[in-house]
């Protein structure tokens, strides 16, 4: 796993990016033609909501020379999803052991990619210092901040149209990592851009608040906890927003994967701390004993490559970096 430490302003995050990159050999993934224009979109929408970000992309562009339209457009519009998962929960504090709440999160993808998983500390001048995971450049796919923040999110491979020009998932994680201290704020930011597809955003602060953000071009609804849990996978819980999915394209697990976490929480006997939570990340689902996935599609592995839990309130989270089911989870601070 790659360790980077940003310092500075915004453009001297991302020269210090661009060199990096440029040392290691980098080269941008391929994007089809038709990302281009969708990209330019992303870009306007990015400049008028999170323009600091904009400024590290162009800075890491011209100090690693690199050719802009390609990489521009892979960083602002990503590739369309595959059809995979992932698994988030939080718990609130009446129902742990520590009184804290505790957040946990499977991130489930291509086994090749376990080796571009980046954890960062971000020391952003001006804004929030953060730690995050990501195996893309600028954004970021969760974290924590210093201010108690925390944040993940999860793919909704079944929402029903292409996608729009806006701010893409993971440049909307990073944003809310520089910026938001409380739940409320980083709600009031979701529910103020244009998203590019479907997403849900699982946020947790250290005043104990925690929310659900399901989001998309057309809509953003928001859902509190239900007994003391809050679950995302990869499907909208809301009527409402089920209504911007196409039902075969969701997982055929993302259902099951909810109700593996609904059901663990339920037979609980007493109060659960931060290793019972790594439990259910760590158990197989295939075995009916968590929601670690390891499977093959299309001639493709795919299953959970990293995983990591945080307490609320402190400046750590539990990081195993590769499969949960195989690996110990080791602490990282900032």
């Amino acid at each position: 796993m790659e360790q980077i430490t940003l310092r500075g302003t915004y453009s001297e995050m991302g020269a210090e990016l661009g060199k990096l990159l440029r040392a290691n050999n980098y080269q941008p993934p391929p994007v089809a033609g038709d990302r281009i224009e969708m990209a330019k979109g992303c870009e306007q929408a990015l400049e008028e909501h999170a323009p600091t970000l904009l400024e590290e992309l162009n800075a890491m562009i011209e100090a690693g020379r690199f050719e802009k339209t390609t990489l521009k457009t892979f960083e602002l519009g990503l590739n369309p999803y595959p059809v995979f998962g992932c698994s988030i929960f939080a718990i609130s504090g009446e129902h742990t052991t520590s009184g804290n709440m505790i957040f946990a999160r499977n991130y489930d993808w291509n086994w090749s990619f376990i080796d571009f998983l980046m954890l960062v500390r971000n020391y952003p001048k001006g804004r929030l210092a953060s730690l995050s995971l990501s195996d893309i450049i600028i954004g970021r796919y969760g974290g924590i901040n210093e201010a108690g923040l925390a944040i993940g999110l999860t793919a909704i491979p079944g929402y029903h149209k292409k996608d729009q020009p806006g701010v893409m998932l993971h440049l909307a994680t990073r944003w809310v990592l520089d910026n938001c201290k409380t739940v409320k704020e980083a709600v009031d930011f979701m529910e103020s851009i244009p998203h590019v597809r479907g997403n849900n955003y699982l946020v947790l602060d250290k005043s104990g608040e925690t929310a659900l953000i399901q989001a998309c071009p057309e809509k953003v609804v928001v859902l509190q906890p239900e007994d003391g849990l809050v679950v995302a996978t990869n499907h909208f819980q809301s009527p409402e927003m089920q209504v911007f999915e196409e039902k075969p394209k969701i997982p055929v697990s993302s259902v099951s994967r909810y109700q593996t976490i609904r059901d663990w929480m339920r037979k609980q006997d007493g109060k659960v701390g931060h290793k019972q939570a790594q439990q259910v990340l760590k158990g197989r689902h295939a075995q009916g004993a968590g929601v670690c996935q390891d499977y093959i599609k299309d001639d493709v592995r795919f299953g959970t490559i990293w995983a990591w839990t945080h307490e609320a309130g402190t400046r750590s989270f539990e990081l195993a970096d590769a499969c949960p089911a195989d690996v110990d989870f080791e602490t990282y601070t900032f």
